[in-house]
């Protein structure tokens, strides 16, 4: 039995914590390491693949996260009576939004819950095999005939939305919205220019390209 004496918890999950309120911060961390959960506390943005959920205290951070490990479930505390920022959250993609002011017994099971859901399902893959192109999307590279091509941030989560939605059309303002953070009403080349340079350390002839199509009109495919 996890937790508190009499009180059975659903089984525990691995919980990184990035709030910068140090009391509610402490007090939550207590919380759900006496719930059974596996805690850390640290910048979620560096170590946010290695958990079920990741908590943070502000919905900027929160965006990131969703847009950059969407695998992992992101629950985002927010200031007491806030309710404008927990809609924003929510709009972004959150799994949970928490007012602070909410007991923290109720935040510790919402939290408890967001990770179970995250970690039933199941991880993308990190390492990626296609058209005699291995994409170690961990570390950031591409590799061809024994030739080994750096891929930026915003390339590896290119290559991530695009591989997750394989056998369908990708449209521009939805790589925007997903990989760049923006608005599809703000289309730009940038998503033009990002693939080409992509093609170029991926593809086995850029000039005809295998493994991100282009589909006239619509957008792009992954193989």
């Amino acid at each position: 039995m996890n937790g508190r004496a009499g009180l059975p918890y659903a089984r525990g999950v691995r919980v990184l914590v990035d709030v910068a309120n140090g009391r509610v911060s402490d007090e939550l961390i207590a919380m759900l390491v006496r719930a059974g959960h596996t805690v850390e506390r640290g910048p979620a943005h560096v170590a946010a693949p290695r958990f079920d959920v990741v908590v943070v205290g502000a919905v900027d951070a929160a965006e990131r996260l969703r847009r950059e490990h969407p695998a992992v479930a992101v629950v985002v505390f927010t200031r007491t009576g806030d309710v404008e920022a927990r809609i924003r959250a929510l709009e972004v993609g959150v799994h949970d939004a928490i007012d602070a002011g909410f007991a923290m017994a109720q935040s510790v099971a919402r939290i408890g819950a967001a990770g179970r859901r995250a970690a039933e399902l199941p991880r993308p893959a990190e390492r990626l095999e296609i058209d005699g192109c291995t994409i170690d999307l961990s570390a950031c590279t591409a590799s061809r005939d024994g030739r080994v091509q750096p891929l930026t941030r915003r390339e590896v989560e290119l290559v991530r939305w695009l591989a997750r939605h394989a056998g369908r059309v990708v449209s521009r303002g939805e790589l925007l919205r997903h990989v760049w953070g923006v608005s599809p009403g703000n289309e730009t080349r940038a998503v033009d220019v990002a693939v080409a340079a992509l093609r170029a350390k991926i593809e086995r002839d850029p000039a005809a390209p295998a493994i991100v199509v282009s589909v006239k009109g619509a957008g792009y495919r992954w193989g």
